[in-house]
């Protein structure tokens, strides 16, 4: 028996398995059993494994705060749809006033780990949108729908490449998929799947490690059709890093049964 084979697949078989235990954090979403009184401060929304801890919520003047509710309503029930069974987390800013809820992982992405989600919109008035923030809670991305500075426009800000407008065609049942991979102790790469009526994919780097994600809606100007949902807040691990980790124990295992 060669032992350099065997200690080499007992490693990766045992960093297969941390790297899966870690990185499977779990799902929060808008079904959990902590909104059946509506969604606040304090709630802890996950409904598979522990990946996030209790939202923390803020708002400005009474024109601001959070709801659970219909994301296909931004557009009279035909709007961008991030629904599970029928609800998402929703949130409105209206007349100069501002709504924040903050998800914080329960601990930072490590490399091979990826923090994904959805979010609605439909109206591009004043700005509503997501920061992901680092430890100090600093923003090293920003995906920011909005008409103040910029005109109405879809924006990624505080990155490391692919930063500025990912084009600014408008659709009413906007939804976007954002995803961000870390795929060092640095920094990792993000990526913008945009579908509902307009179909884009952006993508590009951020500096940093992934620790929270603040949703916002500011200055509105009221209606249906300005707030902003979000739903399927989910850690797990980079598709390639667990494809490269499973492809790897199978050449150490082929290997020896070779010799």
């Amino acid at each position: 028996m060669n032992t350099k084979y065997v200690t080499a697949l007992l490693t990766l078989t045992a960093a297969t398995l941390t790297s899966a235990s870690a990185a499977t954090l779990g799902l929060n979403n808008s079904t959990a059993g902590s909104l059946a009184d509506g969604w606040g401060g304090g709630d802890n929304t996950n409904v598979t494994g522990s990946p996030f801890g209790a939202w923390s919520v803020s708002n400005t003047g009474g024109f601001a705060g959070f709801f659970i509710g219909d994301s296909k309503s931004l557009n009279g029930g035909a709007g961008g749809d991030v629904n599970v069974s029928g609800s998402s987390f929703g949130i409105y800013g209206n007349n100069g006033d501002r709504a924040d809820a903050i998800l914080t992982l329960d601990s930072p992405l490590i490399v091979g780990q990826a923090l994904s989600f959805d979010i609605a919109v439909n109206f591009r008035d004043g700005a509503k949108g997501v920061d992901i923030r680092d430890g100090s809670d600093a923003a090293i991305f920003n995906f920011n729908v909005g008409s103040a500075g910029s005109g109405d426009d879809y924006i990624v800000n505080f990155v490391t490449t692919g930063g500025g407008s990912i084009g600014n065609d408008y659709d009413s049942n906007s939804v976007f998929n954002i995803t961000l991979a870390q795929t060092s102790a640095g920094g990792g790469n993000w990526t913008i799947d945009r579908s509902g009526g307009v179909t884009d994919s952006d993508s590009g780097t951020y500096t940093g490690v992934v620790n929270s994600l603040k949703l916002y809606n500011v200055s509105g100007t009221g209606g249906d059709e300005n707030n902003l949902y979000a739903n399927s807040f989910t850690v797990v691990p980079e598709p390639s890093t667990a494809g490269l980790l499973g492809l790897g124990a199978g050449t150490l295992i082929l290997r020896r049964r070779r010799e």
